[in-house]
């Protein structure tokens, strides 16, 4: 079989959960994923985080997916300062000043919603860190031609440079290593990860479709699954360009 020369070819940071995020070069990556990714989320007055889903843990909170969150600051070692959220017209409301907070209760029409850091609840629906293939992207946009695909829509932190449709599936249980120098980043994928309405949702610039959670439950293997989900086997730094090996 033929060495394949994969790289990673994306990198999306979501500072606040199920909420819109931001394309980054490259990102420390410790124990729970990329630095400060998810690290924040929009919180009712029960505790419950907002989503794009009602759950035991989650209050779906219709037009969260219309707004981006960004760190001005880059998360590092010296700590990480709360994000900036910007609304559909790209004005800008940091959560450190409590700006975001009335920003979002009068966005969502709910009176009490705080933006909150992650303490004791994790605010991941299940793993660290997700990964997909260039290639499934594209094999996902020919088969849907009438809508937009973009990474945005699985939200995934990162896109590696394929050339074989799905093939990072058969990466499962495998060590994945991003990068080359002794920051290399090490992970492990152990599932393909099952997708929700979210991925149909409308965002800036990607109109709402029932079209996309619907063909990938025709898939067979995987029904209604995309994209990789796993835990971090080994911390550092990954950045676009890496080359990625399978150990």
């Amino acid at each position: 079989m033929s060495v394949v020369d994969y790289r990673v070819d994306q990198l999306w940071r979501y500072p606040v959960k199920s909420v819109g995020g931001e394309q980054i070069a490259a990102s420390i990556v410790d124990s729970r994923g990329l630095l400060g990714d998810r690290l924040w989320a929009v919180q009712d007055a029960d505790g419950k985080l907002g989503s794009g889903k009602d759950s035991r843990r989650f209050r779906r909170m219709v037009g969260l997916l219309g707004l981006t969150a960004r760190y001005a600051a880059e998360p590092g070692d010296g700590g990480i300062e709360p994000p900036v959220v910007a609304g559909p017209d790209g004005t800008e409301y940091p959560v450190s000043t409590g700006a975001a907070d009335e920003f979002l209760r009068d966005h969502t029409g709910m009176p009490h919603v705080r933006v909150r850091r992650e303490c004791d609840v994790t605010h991941f629906d299940e793993v660290q860190l997700s990964m997909i293939g260039s290639a499934s992207l594209a094999w996902l946009q020919a088969q849907l031609p009438e809508v937009r695909i973009e990474i945005r829509r699985f939200r995934s932190n990162v896109v590696v440079r394929t050339t074989e449709p799905l093939i990072e599936e058969s990466w499962i249980g495998r060590t994945v290593r991003f990068g080359t120098g002794d920051d290399a980043v090490q992970a492990v994928f152990d599932r393909v990860l099952q997708r929700c309405v979210m991925v149909g949702m409308a965002q800036p610039g990607l109109s709402e479709s029932g079209a996309v959670l619907k063909r990938l439950g025709l898939r067979e293997d995987h029904p209604v699954c995309l994209a990789l989900g796993g835990l971090v086997a080994r911390t550092g730094t990954v950045r676009v360009g890496d080359l990625v090996k399978l150990d």
